[in-house]
């Protein structure tokens, strides 16, 4: 399901992923809070669907205009276990160690919570870490 908030003019373009950081300092005492930051959850992954064609609002933040779009949050590839690699199950996330700093945003990708519950949606392919090899999984966040 499809969440309405307020990006950049220059971001608002179908495709587009952005995590959300938490609102920033002018946002607190923002009259469009409720519906730009208020609608997002800090450090989640999302991806624009859609801009709306309505008219752009002022924000002293993202270099004078926001517009209206709709979000959803993207399926991220996560490395997992092989045992719980099973394309439609779902599964409570846990992040395994990697030492390699180069593929850390495979063993704790922004977007996911160790913890969260996640569909498992493919499995992409594998990847070693430490003499060990994991599934390389493309999941979706279940939320309550």
């Amino acid at each position: 399901m499809a969440i309405i908030t307020l990006v950049g003019e220059k971001l608002a373009k179908p495709g587009v992923e952005f995590i959300f950081y938490g609102p920033a300092e002018p946002c607190k005492t923002c009259k469009l809070a409720g519906v730009c930051v208020g609608n997002l959850e800090p450090g989640r992954r999302y991806k624009i669907l859609r801009v709306r064609s309505m008219p752009s609002h002022s924000c002293p933040l993202h270099e004078g205009k926001v517009r209206v779009v709709e979000v959803v949050e993207p399926s991220i590839e996560v490395a997992i276990e092989p045992r719980l690699a099973i394309v439609g199950s779902i599964v409570q996330l846990k992040f395994e160690d990697c030492s390699d700093p180069e593929k850390k945003e495979l063993f704790r990708p922004e977007g996911l919570f160790e913890g969260d519950q996640v569909k498992i949606i493919e499995i992409t392919g594998e990847v070693e870490c430490d003499g060990k090899t994991y599934k390389v999984a493309k999941v979706m966040r279940k939320k309550d």
